[in-house]
């Protein structure tokens, strides 16, 4: 997992937002309210952390705050949501975020590889 999130931090941070809407979703049934609000604070904590490996900080901010600010608006603006489709719809957003910022910003450790020259020889 260290080599994952070293390298990998989008893509690490999805993998536990994740993790998390599942095991809320499926093994714990708090409110939609309740649950929108563990998972959008999960989610802006993770891109601060996010933040400390991705060669854009703000990139990685940004994304952070988008899911969560998303997750919020479908937990109460959504009349008559349930807690399953607040964590999936954490899901979609913390995926499509992943999935297109994996491959767009490198993590600070990617990019130091990638600037090292290679050994003459």
């Amino acid at each position: 997992m260290n080599y994952l999130y070293k390298f990998a931090p989008f893509l690490s941070a999805g993998i536990i937002q994740a993790a998390l809407a599942l095991v809320i979703a499926l093994g714990w049934k708090p409110s939609a309210g309740v649950t929108g609000g563990i998972e959008a604070v999960a989610a802006a904590l993770l891109a601060l952390i996010v933040a400390a490996q991705s060669s854009d900080v703000t990139v990685a901010v940004v994304s952070g705050l988008l899911t969560a600010v998303g997750t919020l608006l479908v937990a109460f603006a959504v009349p008559h949501v349930s807690t399953g489709l607040v964590s999936a719809a954490n899901v979609f957003l913390t995926a499509l975020v992943a999935i297109y910022l994996h491959t767009s910003v490198p993590s600070r450790a990617a990019a130091a590889k990638a600037a090292k020259p290679a050994p003459a020889g």
